[in-house]
């Protein structure tokens, strides 16, 4: 099988596409009334992207992954082979995404995502200057880092430059603006325990094992 392009478009000829997709979609116009440029975007040997979702120009989607109905992958995102997008989840610029991934929230810009991570929430920026223009690359701040393996519930909004850590696990509607180190759980509001110390059910959870990758 082979690929098939399509203006800077390069598609597999395996991939299913459904009707309303759009491929290689260039980013909304910016203030300043240009567009950014666009960028070979790739959809990759059984990909499946749903009904009226919308990919981003320069954008690269791996092997096997699946972007369910109505998601939007912004430009330039990386997702990496047998990922799940899902529940109308929006993957802004720039974000990289590991494999075998399941993705149902808002991840911001730049955003960096390891291997076999479940993500709900939403990732953010702490937005520390908001008086500088939206398009301002002054207005650009770090990203939030995701490890390997790590859990981020429903509603949960992790916020500005941290690191969640190896199979941490984020608890719903927990808000996060410190690092959660590896194998923690995160509750409340910046609430932290290692799992072995936590009281419930989850502490016997096999997502903690290290043979469990």
């Amino acid at each position: 099988m082979k690929y098939i392009t399509i203006g800077n478009c390069i598609i597999h000829s395996t991939a299913q596409i459904c009707s309303g997709a759009v491929i290689g979609k260039p980013y909304r116009k910016f203030q300043d009334g240009t567009q950014e440029k666009m960028l070979k975007t790739k959809i990759s040997k059984d990909v499946y992207i749903g009904y009226y979702t919308i990919i981003g120009t320069g954008s690269n989607i791996s092997k096997g992954s699946i972007i369910d109905d109505n998601c939007i992958i912004e430009s330039r995102v990386s997702i990496g082979e047998e990922t799940l997008i899902i529940y109308k989840a929006q993957i802004c610029n720039d974000v990289k995404i590991g494999k075998n991934c399941v993705i149902g929230g808002m991840i911001g810009e730049r955003t960096a995502i390891g291997y076999g991570c479940r993500i709900f929430g939403k990732i953010v920026h702490c937005q520390l200057d908001p008086s500088l223009p939206w398009d301002n690359d002054e207005s650009m701040e770090h990203s939030a880092i995701i490890k390997d393996n790590a859990f981020i519930g429903f509603n949960s909004i992790i916020i500005g430059d941290i690191t969640i850590g190896r199979k941490a696990y984020v608890c719903a509607g927990t808000i996060v603006t410190k690092s959660v180190p590896d194998k923690h759980v995160a509750f409340g509001i910046n609430q932290m325990v290692h799992y072995s110390k936590w009281k419930g059910s989850l502490r016997k959870s096999p997502f903690f094992e290290d043979n469990n990758e």
